[in-house]
């Protein structure tokens, strides 16, 4: 990869990137703010810019817990930390090998709404050994997480954008070359 034409570019595509996420985050946001998150659905937007990506998980706690209400059982708290450790962890979804790709940063947010509403934010960092090699994003959500039923992305891959929903059948996001 000639990294001088990478370094050149880097500043369009950052901001390109920047907007496809803020755009993104903001609707998530939005939802929240409104109490118009869906069960049984959650958006993901991942961007790739050079070396450098960024995946962004936005759902309804009970896709993912399995309830949203304060864990008040020993056997709900229990669920919940295992549920919440299983998303924090970023076991959940698996970039191609070839890329070489690991995780190098994470954050994450709960926002209770009222006692019947909560949602779930990650936001992940990776950087990819070999990111030309990445050709897909495999999601195991939808097993460890039986309540959710589609996942809707929006991508962003070098400068190509694009959009698809993935359910448990369909569990492996097609990266534009």
């Amino acid at each position: 990869m000639n990294t001088n034409r990478s370094k050149k570019c880097w500043p369009g595509k950052l901001l390109m990137a920047t907007m496809m996420l803020a755009a993104g985050l903001a609707q998530a946001q939005q939802h929240a703010e409104h109490g118009a998150h869906q069960h049984g659905k959650a958006s993901l937007t991942f961007v790739l810019d050079g070396n450098e990506a960024e995946l962004v998980l936005s759902t309804a706690a009970a896709n993912i817990v399995g309830f949203e209400h304060k864990a008040s059982t020993d056997a709900e708290r229990q669920q919940q930390q295992q549920q919440l450790e299983m998303l924090k962890s970023g076991s959940w979804f698996m970039l191609a090998t070839a890329a070489n790709c690991s995780i190098s940063g994470q954050n994450f947010r709960e926002e209770q709404g009222d006692a019947n509403h909560a949602d779930l934010y990650v936001d992940f960092q990776i950087l990819c050994q070999a990111p030309l090699k990445l050709s897909d994003i495999s999601f195991s959500l939808f097993s460890q997480s039986p309540a959710l039923e589609s996942l809707n992305v929006q991508y962003l891959v070098n400068g190509e954008a694009g959009v698809a929903e993935l359910t448990a059948k369909n569990a492996v996001l097609k990266l534009i070359r």
